[in-house]
């Protein structure tokens, strides 16, 4: 099951505000803003917050990650649509969303004045002492303690602090605090192919790529050779044609896929 919280709120400011919370150990030893050194966090509470409300969900227990994961990406597919889109420190929500959901979901803007602000040093800049009902706010590592909570069952501790981190957030934003997100390198430690021939596989995606990919897949195309005609890494096809709505959200990318063409999703 999945624990809900819902509620209700009239402001003036557009976009929408996305925070999660993870378990997992982070992955050392990769370069700085590499999305691998997050690629084994799992979301277990996903939350945001915009003008007129705010909704959290919850998976109540690790055989709930499955189902959270994908209401998350259902729910993306709705946000991307009410951009821009905010986070603090937004690599660790899209490292997570990359590689636990296969998802390229990039931020507009982070909500904080320096890369890798803490957000309770961005708040005290501020002059905002609030806790915001944040069950963990005197602890040092308050995520950490958020994610202890969530091991052990105290999922209501753990919503708490999601809204709790989304309301500071909102504040930051109504305070005109932000940045402009520092390009994040997406290499993806799943996909062995991955090689130095890909070297358009963190460059953005036009038009004529997208057209291409699109035929390409819908004429029967492997993935793997659309990969190799694009210089890009097969995973990256599939998301972009998932993003194109050639390939159902809910059907997950692995590397046995490679070979796959549009036939192999219908049987």
């Amino acid at each position: 099951m999945l624990m809900e919280e819902h509620g209700t709120q009239n402001l003036d400011y557009i976009g929408t505000i996305i925070d999660i919370e993870t378990i997992g150990e982070y992955c050392h030893g990769y370069p700085k803003r590499d999305s691998r050194e997050y690629k084994d966090l799992k979301i277990v509470v996903f939350g945001y917050i915009n003008m007129r409300e705010w909704d959290i969900y919850c998976a109540e227990g690790f055989e709930d990650i499955p189902k959270l994961g994908e209401k998350a990406k259902q729910l993306l597919v709705v946000l991307e649509k009410e951009r821009p889109l905010y986070a603090f420190n937004c690599h660790h929500e899209t490292s997570v969303f990359f590689h636990h959901l296969n998802a390229e979901i990039l931020m507009d803007r982070e909500l904080q004045s320096e890369e890798y602000e803490r957000k309770e040093d961005a708040l005290r800049k501020l002059g905002i002492v609030e806790s915001y009902g944040d069950p963990f706010h005197t602890k040092p590592k308050p995520g950490k303690s958020c994610m202890l909570a969530w091991e052990t069952g105290h999922f209501g501790e753990a919503i708490l602090h999601n809204r709790a981190c989304l309301l500071k957030e909102q504040a930051l934003l109504l305070h005109g605090r932000g940045i402009k997100p520092v390009p994040l390198n997406f290499g993806t430690a799943v996909d062995s192919s991955m090689s130095t021939s890909h070297s358009a596989s963190f460059q953005p995606w036009t038009k004529e790529q997208e057209s291409y990919i699109s035929r390409a897949w819908t004429e029967g195309k492997t993935l793997n050779t659309i990969a190799q005609d694009c210089k890009r890494t097969p995973n990256a096809i599939w998301m972009r044609l998932q993003k194109l709505n050639k390939i159902p959200y809910h059907i997950l990318y692995t590397i046995e896929k490679n070979s796959y063409t549009i036939e192999d999703l219908s049987h």
